[in-house]
């Protein structure tokens, strides 16, 4: 009579290739980058929040008060995204403040926000002028953080740059590089 050897460990091998390979592919599909950071709209209150409780430069608080009171029929108006540039599992907070009052030759106002584990709350971070067209890059990254790549625009014509300028986030700074990138 012959002897049939069925070889369990195959079958099992090629099923955890299988799910390895699935964790992998939805892993990689979650992390596409650059990421476009995504801003909504938020109300006069929100952004009047953030303002004057994190420690934020007078000029801005000045300048976003200022503008609601001079430009009664277009006042500015502020957007809110969130990503994690320091891969601490807490989303830092950007806040693009734009419209009439609120934007120059260098573009509008970008506000950044972290988290502080210290005290739980979020703290202002930086200011730059900028748009809110912003890349986070993977494929760059500065001990852990995330670049950023921005594309600047003329705050007062409202056009923007072609290409996008490079920043590196270093301990709460946005710094930006000399560096430009075109995306297709």
């Amino acid at each position: 009579m012959p002897v049939y050897s069925y070889n369990i460990f195959k079958p099992l091998s090629i099923f955890l290739l299988i799910v390895t390979a699935l964790i992998a592919a939805s892993i990689f599909a979650e992390t596409k980058y650059p990421v476009k950071l995504k801003f909504e709209q938020v109300s006069t209150h929100a952004v009047d929040a953030l303002l004057n409780s994190q420690n934020v430069p007078e000029i801005i608080v000045s300048s976003w008060k200022a503008a609601h009171e001079k430009f009664l029929s277009e006042p500015p108006t502020g957007k809110i995204a969130h990503y994690d540039l320091n891969d601490d599992d807490r989303e830092e907070v950007f806040l693009y403040l734009s419209g009439h009052g609120m934007c120059g030759n260098g573009g509008c106002h970008l506000i950044i926000f972290q988290f502080n584990k210290d005290n739980e709350k979020l703290e202002y971070k930086t200011a730059r002028s900028s748009s809110d067209d912003i890349l986070i890059l993977n494929n760059s990254t500065n001990n852990g953080y995330h670049n950023l790549a921005i594309r600047l625009m003329n705050g007062v014509s409202m056009s923007k740059a072609a290409a996008y300028s490079l920043y590196r986030w270093r301990n709460g700074d946005l710094e930006q590089t000399h560096e430009t990138l075109l995306f297709q």
